[in-house]
Order: C-alpha cells, then structure tokens, then sequence
C-alpha cells in the first residue's frame, strides 16, 4: 500500500475504523464493571460464545428460511441483504452471549476457581464455532476471518448495526452506573436501600450481552475481548476512583485504537489483533509502576 496515500486509506477503510474505535470507547467502560465484580474472565470467554452464535446464525440460515422464514428473503436474497444478515446473526450472538452468561453464573453458584470455569467455558465455545462453522452454508472462510480479526472489509451497514448496539449500551451504563457499581460493590447494602437488585443484575447482563454480541458480529472475538480485559488492566494501578477507572480506561481504549488502526494499515497487518498487541503495550508501564511500588 506504498503507493496509496493516508488520506486516500482513510478513506477506503473508514468504516472498519470508525467501528474500531467506537468500540475502543465503550467496551472498555463494560470492561471496568466486569473488574469490579472480579468476573474479569468473562470479557475472554463471553465474546467467544458470541462468535459461536454468530456462526450457528449460519449454519441455521438456509433452514430458517425454508421453515419459518426470514422477511420474505431467499437464502441468496438474505446474504446479500446488510440489514437482515446483521440482525439475524446479532440476535443469535445475543443469545449465545446470554447462555454463556447463565452457564458461567450457573457454575459459578456450584463454587470453584473462577479460572477453571473460564478455562471450560472458552474450551465449550471455542468447539461449538469450529464445528458449526463446517456446517455454515459460506463454508470456513467468513469463519476464518471472524477469528483472525480481519475486519477491514466492514461496511456502513455492519458499522451502523455497531454503532447502534453500542450506544444503547453505553448510554445504559451510564445513565444507571451508580444504581450497577453498587449492586455490583455490595448487593446487601443495595437491597437495604431499596435499590432492585435482580433488575439491575438482568439490566447489566443484557448490556453485556448486547455489546459483545454486536461487537463480535462486526469486528471478531479477539479485538472484542482485548477492549473488555486490556485496557482496564492497564488503568487500574493508575485510578484512585471509580470515574478516573472508567476514564482512563475509555482513554487507553481509544488510544489502542487509534495505534493498532495506524499499524494495519502501514504495515497491512489484520485489525482486530494489532488493536489488541497495542492495547498490550499499554501494560508496560503497569508492571513497572507495580515494581517501583
């Protein structure tokens, strides 16, 4: 890509970029919340189970719609219809991301390391989306590139899906972030102040499930998880509150971004994962602060 400009690479592939980062600036925000209820794993395990789902849509796609139908659509109609590909496998990300979120709960009551129950979960997921993708009616190449973050052929209507899944989820999360970080600090003390614990837990999960769900459709189960664990980790050490944490993680988010963006299109490099190794490199000042301390 030598001989193109930036300019003009902006241009080719600004919708890819435009979701990257819109993902940078909330997915980090969920991240923070799911480090504060110490279930940190399940922003690694949960965008897997999306993936799973999104690949199931697939599978299913040609039966659906002989069977039940899908909008009147043919199969060949549907998978070159933006609209109706995208919602159908959001849905099935959804509910697969949901599934996941009852199982690892689930699991989570019969005790045990959280760890272990991550380890299992990812094993589960991981297997259901490279048997379902044989079964896909694409065959393994939309599969092969959901896993392998190759993102950048993205277009307006994957980003619009995105930005409107996000969003709802941002704007969630904020405007009931002090009702979720309490229930999630201290569920007694929200009861006795007659905040409605199982309502919010059933709100928060569905923003979970929501963001990974969209995330994971559009730009794959590896930048999906990088943005939720990654730049929280790097923000803790340095947050003396709740805001500042959600801030600098939102910050490092962006920041990631905006270099792993930079890096795929200088040196072609796939999106998704040079998004994550920035995200990475962001680390390093963490474990250097830990050793001064």
């Amino acid at each position: 890509m030598d001989e193109v400009s930036w300019l003009e690479r902006l241009e080719l592939f600004r919708w890819p970029l435009l979701a990257a980062l819109v993902a940078s600036l909330v997915l980090p925000a969920i991240g923070t919340f799911l480090f504060v209820r110490r279930a940190s794993f399940h922003g690694i395990v949960l965008p897997q189970f999306a993936a799973a789902g999104v690949v199931f849509a697939y599978a299913v796609l040609g039966w659906w719609i002989e069977t039940i139908g899908l909008g009147g659509l043919s199969l060949e109609d549907a998978l070159h219809d933006p609209h109706a590909a995208s919602t159908f496998g959001l849905v099935w990300g959804a509910v697969f991301t949901v599934m996941g979120i009852l199982l690892l709960v689930a699991a989570g009551r019969r005790g045990g390391a959280e760890i272990a129950r991550a380890a299992g979960g990812f094993a589960v997921a991981s297997a259901l989306v490279l048997v379902l993708g044989r079964l896909s009616p694409l065959g393994r190449g939309p599969v092969d590139e959901l896993l392998q973050g190759e993102v950048l052929g993205v277009g307006f209507h994957d980003f619009e899906v995105l930005g409107i899944a996000l969003g709802v989820a941002g704007a969630l999360l904020f405007w009931f972030g002090r009702d979720l970080l309490l229930v999630s600090y201290d569920r007694e003390t929200a009861r006795v102040l007659g905040k409605r614990v199982t309502a919010f837990e059933v709100l928060f999960q569905g923003i979970v499930g929501l963001a990974i769900a969209a995330g994971t459709l559009t730009l794959g189960p590896v930048l999906v998880f990088g943005l939720l664990v990654l730049p929280p980790l790097a923000a803790r050490p340095w947050a003396r509150s709740m805001g500042a944490f959600v801030g600098l993680s939102i910050a490092i988010g962006a920041a990631s971004a905006l270099l792993g963006e930079a890096a795929s299109l200088e040196w072609d490099l796939p999106l998704g994962p040079s998004v994550v190794l920035a995200a990475a490199a962001c680390l390093v000042p963490t474990v250097f602060a830990r050793r001064g301390g």
